[in-house]
């Protein structure tokens, strides 16, 4: 199964799994926020950076999504007309994080 965690305080990253959530018709994510037991378990050591504010970090297999990947790539397995969007995800981040963090700015609630 994939894992996704993400920041439950932010409001941005609460809203993108909220809206993935309800996108996943074939119920193939888990959600869980990056603040509870289950993250601080299994990010220790070298990994707790994982656990950093603002971010989603999705665990597809051994592959880690993190922050704008994460998103694009949620989209991609989502399907259909998402997987448009969700192709941005072969981009590096440098290039599609500027896009997430002005997302976290936007979204305030």
């Amino acid at each position: 199964m994939n894992q996704v965690f993400y920041d439950g305080k932010n409001a941005f990253c609460r809203h993108v799994a909220e809206s993935i959530k309800k996108l996943d018709k074939k119920d193939q994510f888990r959600f869980s926020s990056l603040e509870g037991k289950k993250a601080r378990a299994l990010f220790i050591g070298n990994y707790a950076f994982l656990r950093s504010k603002k971010s989603i970090v999705f665990l597809e297999g051994e592959r880690v999504w993190v922050k704008a990947n994460a998103v694009f790539r949620l989209f991609w397995l989502l399907g259909g007309p998402w997987k448009i969007l969700g192709s941005l995800f072969v981009l590096p981040g440098f290039l599609t994080n500027p896009i997430y963090y002005l997302g976290t700015v936007l979204v305030r609630r």
